[in-house]
């Protein structure tokens, strides 16, 4: 096979950004393309592999892989397949025909392979059974995600939107051959003039770039800020001439331009790394590069604020963490009334609350800077904000923090066609913002029953309305995971997972970590915890032990660990789960945990594994497993679900199971289920009573024939003497 390189013949490297992005490279060369650092270069194109599994096709002949895309381009906007003009060789650039600057179809995009006759027969059937599995994949989520009028289903924008939207499970494909056809799609919308001519493999930099390149320490380092460099290269931009705004300008590049599985994190981690090395690399050019998307840090800390006012902040939160009961006021109705329970006041009673968790205590401090920035916002003077009830007196206050989050809400989603004319959008974070104002004047400052009235006002105009039932977007999931085949393969995966720890090429590290999350899985459908207890479970807290073995039989979360603070979690293991957890501890935890880490999914510095981190990296383990969306908190609706689905009406049993403080929560959230099973349970009433009454087929004959002499039995009207009736004239 042809042996083609991709670094420039007697074309400089500084005019690159003269040719379009997809043509840079629509030449060959004999030299070896090499960038700094063997990381990045290629010396050949791999031997030609025979046809993978799957691909469609049954003949070699290029004359009938020619006729059936001929037949395709009938319906996909080419009339035939023709000759490709251009001398690229594969894994070149052919320059874009006009008929592909409109939206593509896959009858065109097929008709373009069988034209590409400079390619070898395997690769172009290879190449149109990628195409198939693609447009597989892109119908698998638009059944789920409808797709906009007029979308261009092959543009690299809307793939980036769809290719990785599902596992590759869900469209019954292997994670290597969705890998492959990404690959192979790839190569197919470069040749196209679709793709950017950048990526693996193409990654040629100009030489003030590629010096820079050369000083990062690491491969990591070089390789995080390649594709940055080569957008540079391609848009003739020089290291002294980088601007803030490229950034921005490279997101819509990569999103647009290039098929990348995370746009959004290749454009943070470019920012991030381009800042390190400015700090970093004698000589780097001294511009910062602020991420796409990051947080908007309007906030000021807690320690810059004046002391009087950290001095009252402290006081605040020791009353929230129970220290501090007491209470400003001396008329309870007026306590009862700003309370918003209806039940404390019509019994004429206050209820006293439970102190708040480390987390609310977090969350609430937050709100606390997020409120003082607003009004800094306002003009109002930092030291002059010297105590909470600054926040909500005087009376404008508090309507000025609420306006604030309000406009930078619409102004970061923009309008929302589902709020009425008229009304303002809201969010949980204002939401909370109110509520926390409420806290301050009702609980802490002694403010006026008129202003507490009014605060009570702005409070119900931002909050959120009370969500009565499981959405339509989790019940679809839950529906998905619940289907016989998929249940099967997720109720057998932490057993799979266990099987697989002793492949013999598995490192130790990546079979503890396997192992980790088979156990994490198991425990997770076997106790309905949610997230938080079940990452931060504690070996010598939390799990009870056989006395005479040893071995975690029960778990025990004390209730103040859990969300509600009313119910400690407990819930005995059955044996398997034991055993499972006995080989765990003895065998793999010790290559996880750092000497003195009790904890049993252990992370650094003595600390549990990051739950936001390790939940992700779960979840998308078992959705490649089992090919649907899946995460932690949806095993707690499947739970709910499976125990509906044998006792329907049993919401107390669901609430204990599930650790809910009130069955009335149950019943909002869980009840819509039941319709569910009782229109499949009329469904099965139905093809019982077919049974039942299902006559052999002589009585069914004789029956019917009953019934057809019964209807040819009845009077007729005669049909002259119906005409004359018809037209009889009327009488008075």
């Amino acid at each position: 096979m042809k042996k083609v390189t991709n670094e420039p013949s007697g074309l400089p490297i500084d005019s690159l950004h003269d040719l379009p992005l997809f043509a840079a490279y629509c030449h060959s060369a004999e030299t070896e393309a090499k960038m700094p650092g063997d990381n990045f270069s290629i010396n050949s194109f791999p031997d030609v592999e025979t046809p993978r599994l799957g691909d469609v096709g049954s003949s070699d002949r290029p004359e009938v892989l020619a006729a059936d895309a001929t037949r395709e381009a009938e319906h996909g906007g080419l009339s035939a397949p023709s000759e490709c003009q251009c001398a690229a060789g594969f894994g070149e650039v052919c320059p874009a025909d006009p008929a592909m600057t409109a939206p593509l179809t896959t009858g065109a995009i097929k008709a373009a392979i069988a034209s590409w006759t400079d390619l070898d027969i395997r690769i172009r059937r290879n190449w149109a059974s990628s195409v198939t599995r693609a447009e597989r994949i892109i119908y698998a989520v638009e059944a789920d995600r409808p797709p906009p009028d007029g979308v261009d289903r092959w543009s690299c924008e809307y793939l980036n939107k769809i290719v990785w939207a599902k596992p590759a499970a869900h469209t019954g494909i292997e994670e290597s051959t969705h890998a492959a056809t990404v690959s192979d799609l790839r190569q197919i919308l470069i040749r196209l003039g679709r793709h950017a001519d950048a990526g693996p493999r193409r990654n040629v930099l100009s030489p003030a770039w590629a010096a820079l390149q050369a000083a990062l320490p690491t491969v990591d380092r070089q390789r995080g800020l390649v594709r940055f460099m080569r957008f540079l290269t391609l848009e003739g931009i020089e290291p002294d001439a980088v601007t803030p705004d490229l950034i921005a300008c490279f997101d819509i590049w990569i999103r647009t331009r290039m098929l990348a599985e995370n746009v959004i994190s290749v454009t943070r981690k470019t920012a991030s790394g381009w800042n390190w090395a400015r700090a970093n690399v004698p000589g780097w050019p001294q511009v910062e590069l602020v991420r796409p998307d990051m947080r908007d840090q309007y906030t000021l800390p807690i320690e810059a604020m004046p002391a009087p006012f950290q001095q009252d902040v402290a006081r605040f939160f020791e009353g929230l963490r129970g220290g501090n009961r007491r209470n400003p006021y001396r008329d309870p109705a007026t306590i009862r009334h700003a309370s918003g329970d209806a039940r404390a006041t019509a019994a004429g009673r206050v209820r006293r609350g439970r102190a708040v968790s480390s987390e609310t205590v977090r969350y609430r401090l937050q709100q606390i800077r997020c409120a003082v920035a607003a009004l800094l916002d306002a003009g109002v003077k930092l030291e002059s904000i010297t105590a909470l009830r600054e926040l909500v007196s005087p009376p404008e206050r508090p309507r000025t923090i609420l306006q604030f989050h309000l406009d930078r809400l619409k102004a970061r989603t923009g309008p929302d066609p589902d709020v009425p004319e008229g009304e303002e959008p809201t969010s949980t974070h204002v939401a909370g913002i109110a509520e926390l104002l409420r806290i301050i004047a009702v609980h802490h400052a002694p403010l006026p029953a008129g202003q507490i009235e009014e605060l009570l006002d702005l409070r119900a105009a931002v909050r959120m309305p009370a969500q009565q039932e499981m959405n339509e977007s989790v019940a679809r999931k839950l529906r998905a995971l619940h289907e016989q085949d998929t249940l099967a393969v997720l109720l057998t995966t932490p057993d799979e997972w266990m099987s697989r720890v002793d492949c013999p090429g598995l490192k130790p590290a990546a079979a503890a970590t396997l192992a980790m999350q088979a156990l994490a899985l198991e425990i997770a459908l076997t106790v309905p915890a949610r997230r938080r207890n079940l990452i931060g479970l504690h070996r010598d807290r939390d799990l009870v032990r056989d006395h005479r073995t040893g071995r975690a039989v029960a778990l025990h979360v004390a209730a103040g660990k859990t969300k509600t603070r009313r119910r400690p979690l407990i819930w005995e293991f059955p044996p398997r789960l034991s055993e499972m957890l006995a080989r765990y501890e003895e065998e793999f935890l010790p290559i996880l945990a750092e000497e003195g880490n009790r904890f049993l999914f252990p992370g650094l510095n003595g600390k549990h594994r990051d739950l936001g981190d390790f939940a992700h990296d779960l979840s998308r383990r078992v959705e490649r497993e089992i090919g649907a969306d899946f995460n932690l908190h949806l095993v707690r609706h499947l739970t709910a679900y499976r125990i509906l689905k044998r006792r329907p009406g049993a919401y107390e049993l669901v609430s204990r199971v599930l650790g809910h403080a009130s069955t009335v929560t149950t019943r909002q959230y869980y009840c819509g289920l039941e319709m569910i099973f009782a229109v499949r349970e009329a469904a099965r009433l139905l093809e019982l009573d077919r049974i039942e009454t299902r006559p052999t087929q002589a009585r069914i004959a004789a029956i019917r024939k009953r019934l057809r002499g019964r209807r040819r039995g009845a009077p007729k009207l005669p049909v002259a003497a119906s005409r004359e009736m018809d037209h009889a004239p009327e009488f008075s």
